[in-house]
């Protein structure tokens, strides 16, 4: 395969705005909106300052301004017409020239397929002069950025120049690296350089935060953490989606992004430079980079649900997944059973990816639209009510404001309350229960089973049933919700495209026909947590979790419960590599929590370890050596340093072991010596004995 990019010169500024209006009338759109575009790009002017200088006025008939909100959404559908007649030109040659074009706004790509070098030369220098000729409308291309590149698998692959002389264009001498849009390309396409050239800028950036803290002083452990999962991994990652997939060639990234890993842990627990990588990963709560990009990628590919059906990708999906988009001509349903087998290709891994999910999604569903949201209209007429607090004060005051709400409610003609509550249980059926209450009695109890579906999830089905229950079986003004997940209410208001589509939409609409139907109508939803131990919603409670398992709606995986069950399954696979790796260390100390239940890695809420250790970056330094066993200790000598000491300075033992020094060494305060494997314990004696374990001893 070969390429050639181009650059157009001050692509904003050069918009022909005749052009412009053939372009909208072409999209498509209505003629007052073509004629609102060219009332408002007619008669500009711009001036142009200088210190104290002002130009004069001068009229402004081409371009539109690059910082508009309308400008990309403009400069998209100016290119598109522009696109289209590159496409028709080369369809009306005496032969039809194998070659495709990509834009990036004011950056394009030519491209060629061919096997031959030759052919793939006279097919870029044709589809370069065409383009050229279109661009005659008002724009012009930059020759002097026009570059060139080969793509070969072979093992020495020949990087030809290419002569657009010819055409107006220069000879285009291609490099062995080609760097465009933030990505370095080589010929094998191994992406080796592009990693190596972002893991090297981390490093560079590590070296530089060391400014910010280090093993005694500075910035706290969890700001660290922070710091790296923010400014430095999401660098260190950029584009990795484009080397990272079942089967391609990875090991010398991933041995560049563990050195980087490497350093970043160092810095955070402040360890030994000897210390055992999969150990300090775990202490600092950093999951391996391997499954942290499993992790990364596996996501990624859920994401493919919610692109909107003109997406380009779509076309490269099986047709199942296509969205009705036309299949491209090398897309994955055009091809056989043969070649799908011995295809490399992220395309394939979003095919099996998706086959997973249920939900689809429409990201210009007209409810996410300005004006016609619920929250637009009836912003007053939707209320919250939750406690002011986390206090236990502040909860019991606002259960007795719900009591006297509830009370009212049900001594009221018009009013009708809906207690609500969903669970998942551990084999993943998902219950959602909904009680309505009128006259003080339950007048409708409904209940709703599915699988593979998160808990927030089935708050919302049970909200939803209840309110559908409540809006269309009773003529009442006032509905009361009752939930113990405000946070699922919510998303029935939110304005942006979120998982919950497929849920929110059908009972958003229901709840504007309920509030349009009568200006007296409301609804006011109530927070009452499990703990507050009502005994209305005890009621609704208590039946989720007694509840049978039957499902009653379909089982496969929704998109968060996928997400959830993906990252949870690496969290795993983390765990157990971990148990019986040999990375973490020989002299790794197992440690046990509060209900004597061995310790075992996560990277959520700061890992597992770091949450003990508080906020101390010395006693972090000390932890970590007494838990590697690297640290300045008899032990450690006798076997990296023979020639050292290796006895205990107190005179009791031999060979100075952390055993010793933790539990038996006179040198240390007894009051606070460790009698069993419990972390508490360890991390009371080393902030008593600051010198334990660390340089100040050695």
């Amino acid at each position: 395969m070969s390429i050639v990019a181009f650059d157009i010169v001050q692509f904003f500024a050069s918009l022909n705005h005749n052009f412009l209006s053939i372009c909208l009338k072409k999209a498509g759109l209505c003629t007052n909106i073509i004629n609102f575009f060219n009332s408002y790009y007619t008669s500009r002017s711009t001036t142009y300052a200088w210190n104290s200088f002002l130009s004069p006025s001068f009229l402004l008939n081409i371009g539109v301004e690059q910082g508009s909100a309308l400008s990309p959404i403009l400069s998209a559908i100016y290119m598109v017409l522009i696109i289209k007649t590159f496409k028709k030109r080369i369809k009306s040659l005496n032969k039809e020239i194998p070659s495709d074009i990509l834009s990036f706004v004011d950056n394009g790509l030519l491209i060629s397929q061919e096997k031959s070098y030759d052919l793939s030369s006279v097919f870029l220098l044709c589809s370069y002069n065409i383009m050229s000729n279109i661009l005659s409308v008002g724009l012009v291309m930059e020759h002097g950025k026009s570059k060139v590149m080969h793509f070969m698998r072979s093992q020495h692959p020949p990087n030809l120049s290419l002569d657009l002389t010819s055409v107006g264009g220069p000879i285009l001498h291609p490099k062995p690296i080609w760097r465009y849009l933030g990505f370095f390309f080589d010929q094998k396409l191994t992406l080796q350089h592009h990693v190596h050239y972002y893991a090297t800028k981390c490093l560079s950036t590590l070296n530089a935060i060391k400014l910010l803290g280090n093993s005694s002083c500075g910035i706290l452990l969890s700001q660290k953490c922070l710091l790296y999962r923010t400014c430095v991994l999401p660098i260190t990652l950029y584009g990795f989606q484009l080397w990272y997939f079942k089967s391609a060639p990875k090991v010398k990234n991933l041995t560049e992004l563990k050195k980087m890993q490497r350093r970043a842990a160092l810095w955070i627990i402040g360890a030994f430079c000897m210390s055992p990588m999969e150990g300090m990963e775990a202490i600092a709560g950093l999951i391996p980079i391997e499954l942290h990009l499993r992790k990364l990628n596996r996501c990624h590919y859920l994401q493919y649900t919610s692109i909107p059906s003109s997406h380009a990708i779509n076309s490269l999906l099986e047709i199942q997944y296509a969205k009705n988009h036309l299949p491209y001509r090398f897309s994955t349903s055009n091809l056989m059973d043969k070649q799908k087998s011995k295809l490399i290709s992220p395309v394939k891994d979003i095919n099996e990816q998706l086959s997973e999910i249920t939900e689809s999604f429409d990201p210009l569903h007209p409810f996410f639209s300005p004006g016609y949201r619920v929250v637009n209209h009836f912003s007053s007429r939707i209320m919250f009510h939750s406690p002011n607090s986390s206090s236990d004060k502040d909860l019991h005051e606002h259960i007795q404001k719900l009591n006297q709400v509830f009370h009212h409610s049900q001594s009221t003609l018009n009013d009708t309350a809906v207690i609500t509550d969903g669970g998942v249980k551990k084999l993943g059926v998902a219950t959602a229960v909904a009680h309505i209450w009128k006259d003080n009695s339950i007048v409708k109890r409904t209940q709703v089973q599915t699988m593979n579906v998160t808990y927030v999830e089935a708050e919302l089905m049970a909200i939803s049933i209840g309110l559908t229950h409540a809006i269309e079986c009773s003529d009442s003004h006032n509905i009361t919700v009752i939930t113990d997940l405000l946070v699922a209410v919510r998303k029935i208001l939110e304005s942006q495209v979120n998982p919950f589509q497929k849920l929110v939409i059908p009972i958003a609409n229901k709840i504007k026909t309920f509030l349009c139907k009568d200006e007296r109508n409301n609804i006011h939803f109530w927070y009452c947590p499990s703990k507050a131990e009502w005994p209305k919603h005890n009621l609704v409670n208590r039946q989720v979790k007694e509840a049978e398992d039957n499902p009653t709606l379909p089982s496969k995986n929704s998109f968060l419960f996928s997400k959830k069950k993906e990252c949870n399954s690496l969290l795993n696979e983390w765990q157990e590599l971990f148990a019986t790796s040999k990375g973490k260390g020989q002299s790794f100390l197992e440690f046990e929590d509060e209900k004597q239940k061995v310790i075992k890695p996560t990277y959520a809420k700061g890992g597992s370890w770091l949450p003990y250790i508080g906020f101390t970056n010395s006693l972090c330094t000390q932890f970590t050596c007494m838990t590697l066993g690297h640290a300045p200790i008899g032990e450690y000598c006798q076997r990296f340093f023979p020639n050292l000491p290796i006895g205990c300075p107190c005179g009791r033992a031999t060979v100075q072991t952390r055993e010793h020094i933790a539990m038996q060494c006179d040198w240390y305060s007894p009051s606070s010596r460790p009698r069993n494997i419990v972390i508490n314990s360890f991390v009371h004696f080393l902030s008593d004995n600051p010198a334990a374990f660390s340089f100040d001893n050695g």
